[in-house]
């Protein structure tokens, strides 16, 4: 309940293809199949920020979590540029997911402009079943272990990275009641996330697809 569930292994596929395609390994235009109902092509709303050469990643104001919720990106952003912006819109993705469960929408979540195609069906239903379950989140999700690759025309780049929430719970929103769950294989996850420009020309990028490992032994500490 509290890990996002791993997509099918043709989102794996799809997350190959696209890196292959960016360091020119294949062709062909978008698949207008894969584009989200509703959502509009136009360039979606800037981040509020943009992160700094070191330090921890800039997470977006507009995407802030209650007291008892944090999540702690353990790592350092890259001095280089392009590294450091695909790591900090990697951790704004991965509150705003955070942040539609605690708001119990879709609408308010800030996906809009921090994912696209399959990264943001993928947050609809991350979203709407928890919005149907009546359940948010409580504790610390902590993410470690990054790594990011660049591909040789900058338009597409692959990060990877570890989760462990051992101390983050499902809260039942009626009651109030806290499921906690010892620490376990079962509370290591293993996340590949492909992310792209949104335009050659806009500094701006957003996660595209997103396949998650879980009970992920590699992870554990």
């Amino acid at each position: 309940m509290r890990a996002p569930t791993a997509l099918t292994a043709a989102a794996l596929a799809t997350a190959t293809a696209l890196l292959l395609t960016a360091c020119g390994g294949g062709g062909g235009g978008s698949d207008d199949g894969d584009k989200i109902p509703g959502v509009a092509t136009t360039a979606p709303s800037a981040p509020a920020t943009t992160p700094a050469a070191t330090g921890a990643p800039t997470i977006d104001p507009a995407l802030a979590l209650p007291a008892d919720l944090k999540l702690n990106f353990d790592w350092q952003a890259p001095a280089d540029h392009t590294q450091a912006l695909v790591l900090s819109t990697t951790a704004n993705f991965m509150q705003s997911l955070v942040h539609g469960v605690v708001k119990q929408s879709f609408a308010e979540s800030g996906l809009q402009t921090y994912a696209t195609d399959k990264a943001l069906s993928y947050g609809k239903s991350y979203i709407k079943l928890r919005v149907d379950l009546k359940r948010t989140l409580t504790g610390t999700d902590r993410y470690y272990r990054p790594e990011v690759q660049i591909a040789s025309n900058k338009t597409s780049a692959k990060v990877t990275f570890c989760e462990n929430q051992a101390k983050l719970f499902s809260k039942e929103i009626p009651t109030g009641k806290v499921h906690v769950n010892a620490e376990s294989v079962k509370s290591y996850a293993f996340y590949e996330i492909v992310l792209t420009k949104f335009r050659p020309t806009v500094d701006l990028w957003q996660a595209q697809s997103i396949v998650v490992k879980e009970s992920a032994q590699q992870c554990k500490q």
